[in-house]
């Protein structure tokens, strides 16, 4: 006689169960800017290592006017899985900190060769 485990129930995720949110996840965030209650999307930039436990998550908004300041915007197409419709570019040196529960939702992820263009980029306005 063959012996199975009982069926385990799907776990699906609660509907208010934030997203995972890693490094260089492309999220929409509600309201990013101060009087916008409109969504945007914005790359995560924080460390994976306080994602999950801190109050706010560190991001960079994303623009669609791109202007070449090649010292401090990083382009991101949507040729590279994103999820972005358009072109954008990575503001630095616009980074802000959010509360978790303004994100929506992960819309995509910038690829690990982009994110370091993203590191450098915000070392250098940070001067570190």
């Amino acid at each position: 006689m063959e012996v199975t485990a009982a069926p385990r129930p799907v776990e699906r995720p609660r509907a208010d169960t934030p997203p995972a949110i890693t490094h260089g996840a492309i999220v929409l965030v509600v309201g990013p800017d101060a009087g916008d209650p409109g969504e945007r999307a914005c790359v995560v930039v924080q460390a994976d290592l306080f994602n999950e436990t801190h109050a706010t998550i560190t991001v960079c908004p994303l623009t669609t006017i791109v202007g070449g300041e090649a010292l401090f915007r990083v382009a991101i197409s949507p040729q590279e899985h994103t999820g972005l419709p358009v072109e954008c570019e990575v503001q630095v040196d616009r980074i802000t900190s959010i509360r978790r529960h303004r994100i929506v939702k992960v819309i995509g992820h910038a690829s690990a060769t982009r994110m370091e263009q993203v590191d450098q980029a915000l070392r250098r306005w940070l001067a570190l």
